[in-house]
């Protein structure tokens, strides 16, 4: 097949190629965020385990943010594609209820990615030369736990739901964000348990450290 006849055969159906074209940014957009957001969340947990921030450190925390919001923007922006596309195309699948609780989920995510932005970001830049959690307060510790493990989950939530064609026309919006929030509630609990043994574990040792110089 030359190019001529590559060409034709692209242009032969011009809503699947936009279609196409659509999904082909949509999955970049994903890829790129999701895999940023892993990668942070896999360095914050070893700095949560003492790794002192160097100015190298902090840049690529900087720069695998920057990566996510590169890739949110293009979520939105894609996403957003999709609906005018089945307005225009298929009105009928706006009517899929799935597409709105990941609609909400992204909005969600949003969210949480601007509280990042403004606060974990400058705090760590204020870190460098130190540990992450040295001199923390543990209601900013239980913060910054609590936007980890939304952005983990409402990354990975959109994939998931994405994945499960069940859902189609078959389950009403609220089910799916509950179902949503319950496993948020499970994760984050998990993560505020740890926490929470972590720093009991961390006061025991300064008072067993205290004594064993008195």
């Amino acid at each position: 097949m030359d190019l001529t006849q590559l060409l034709t055969a692209l242009s032969s159906d011009p809503d699947q190629m936009t279609r196409g074209i659509i999904r082909i940014f949509h999955f970049i957009g994903l890829s790129m965020g999701l895999g940023a957001a892993t990668l942070l969340d896999l360095m914050i947990i070893r700095f949560f385990l003492g790794q002192e921030m160097t100015q190298q450190k902090f840049e690529m925390f900087r720069f695998l943010a920057d990566l996510v919001n590169v890739g949110l923007k293009m979520l939105w922006v894609t996403g957003l594609s999709f609906l005018v596309f089945y307005w225009m195309t298929e009105p009928v699948k706006l009517g899929n209820e799935k597409v709105w609780a990941k609609m909400v989920i992204v909005a969600i995510l949003t969210i949480n990615g601007v509280f990042i932005h403004r606060t974990i970001i400058p705090f760590m830049h204020g870190q460098i030369g130190r540990t992450m959690l040295d001199g923390v307060p543990f209601r900013k510790k239980i913060t910054f736990v609590t936007m980890g493990m939304i952005s983990f989950v409402s990354w990975y939530g959109p994939v998931i739901i994405a994945n499960l064609p069940q859902l189609n026309f078959q389950v009403p919006m609220m089910q799916i964000l509950i179902a949503y929030a319950a496993v948020l509630l499970c994760v984050m609990t998990i993560a505020h348990l740890v926490l929470f043994g972590s720093e009991i574990a961390s006061i025991g040792r300064g008072r067993w450290r205290r004594r064993s110089y008195q």
